[in-house]
């Protein structure tokens, strides 16, 4: 062997191997952290839209239809103010949960009279409140939701 020949030795070989073995495992890491964020952004986009959505609705409608009296409750499920939904993973088109099937998210409104307008005659208000829970949360977090609320006046 010449005393000119170089290359690597055996422990210079072992630390760039370290070297690239923290790299990759940091990398690793941020992947799985995205991973958990994207499914969190996900959630609160979808849940906001299904509010979005209900709010639209309810105020499009005659101010006569029976679908805005006064009543419901933001916390649990009252009858014709609450319904559960199914966000299709592919398309993102948001439908009815049928029977049998888990629910992607749960949607609560309320309705209820202004009540700075309590008395008077000229201002005919109600508020509406909508909030949607995401049925699963991420590892180790609670369920996205959201929460919305407009007036209408009658």
């Amino acid at each position: 062997m010449k005393k000119d020949e170089r290359g690597f030795t055996l422990i210079e070989v072992c630390v760039a191997s370290i070297v690239i073995m923290t790299g990759l495992v940091s990398l690793a890491t941020l992947f799985t952290l995205a991973l958990k964020q994207n499914r969190t952004v996900k959630q609160f986009i979808s849940s906001t839209a299904i509010a979005q959505q209900k709010i639209e609705e309810l105020s499009a409608i005659d101010v006569s239809d029976a679908r805005l009296a006064v009543g419901g409750n933001l916390t649990a499920a009252a009858t014709n103010y609450a319904d559960q939904l199914t966000v299709d993973e592919s398309t993102g088109a948001v439908t009815a949960t049928p029977n049998g099937q888990v629910a992607s998210y749960f949607r609560y409104w309320k309705i209820e009279a202004d009540p700075a307008s309590a008395g008077n005659l000229l201002s005919n208000t109600i508020i509406i409140s909508v909030r949607v829970v995401a049925a699963f949360g991420g590892q180790g977090k609670t369920p996205e939701e959201t929460t919305l609320t407009t007036a209408r006046r009658l």
